[in-house]
């Protein structure tokens, strides 16, 4: 469908990670307020491509967030997507991925937040959609030797869908909204929750509110190697970009403190 759209000349426009996705706020023809994002890609189709429709399909409205409004493409070689979401409610957590400041959210957040990603499991997603793959997860050693010297099991026990980029800047506050969904798949059980308290680490009182929430899973083996992995996918991009490049030592140390015999 064609989307009849206008933005103001001042509006800021957010360039995604490498340049191919571009969004910002938007008007439709009768005054309702809009997030658009245009996406290029080499051809149509793919996990980002698929993600966004095939969340607003499959996942329930338990899990809080912006609706898909509309879905327009074109061009083959490259192909170009645009999407239009309602307007997010509330005010994003972070502005960065990673906490410069800890998170002020109350209990009633924190509950909603938990309840939100325990329906999130429940949802039946594709098989072949993957936010990683095991093979991914056995080369988790090649950024973390320790892992293969302490003979950790690098074997998933369970699969659930998953958000995949639980990150701070992809959560609102005054109502709890989560954003962006083109990543989401299956990820071991906990992954969500490990993104979420790895991004946090650099503030300690928040990293620590996100222990004790999912503490159920993330004092478990399934939990620990949840971590492993988002620590070792922090380590690996931290020669790519300045976020990881600081969040780094953190992810780091917490591996060593999971592989440290109690």
């Amino acid at each position: 469908m064609d989307l009849d759209l206008a933005a103001s000349d001042s509006v800021a426009l957010h360039h995604g990670v490498g340049g191919r996705t571009l969004s910002g706020p938007a008007t439709t023809a009768d005054g309702s307020p809009v997030w658009l994002r245009v996406m290029s890609a080499p051809r149509p189709g793919g996990k980002a491509w698929n993600g966004a429709a095939l969340a607003d399909a499959l996942v329930s409205d338990n899990v809080p967030r912006p609706r898909l409004l509309a879905e327009h493409t074109w061009g083959d070689a490259p192909a170009f997507q645009a999407l239009m979401w309602e307007r997010m409610k509330g005010t994003v957590v972070s502005t960065t991925p990673d906490l410069t400041t800890p998170a002020k959210n109350d209990a009633q957040w924190w509950t909603d937040l938990r309840r939100a990603l325990t329906t999130l499991e429940t949802v039946p997603a594709p098989a072949d959609r993957q936010v990683f793959s095991q093979a991914f997860v056995h080369r988790i050693p090649n950024h973390l030797p320790e892992i293969a010297e302490a003979g950790v099991d690098l074997n998933v026990g369970r699969w659930v869908a998953s958000h995949g980029d639980l990150h701070w800047a992809n959560l609102t506050h005054d109502p709890l909204m989560i954003l962006d969904w083109e990543g989401w798949g299956l990820a071991p059980l906990g992954y969500d929750a490990a993104v979420l308290h790895a991004y946090a680490l650099p503030q300690p009182e928040t990293a620590a509110e996100v222990r004790e929430v999912f503490a159920d899973i993330l004092d478990t083996d399934a939990g620990r190697l949840a971590h492993l992995v988002i620590c070792a996918e922090i380590i690996q991009a931290a020669e790519r970009d300045a976020l990881h490049a600081r969040l780094a030592p953190y992810a780091r140390r917490f591996a060593t403190e999971i592989l440290t015999p109690q």
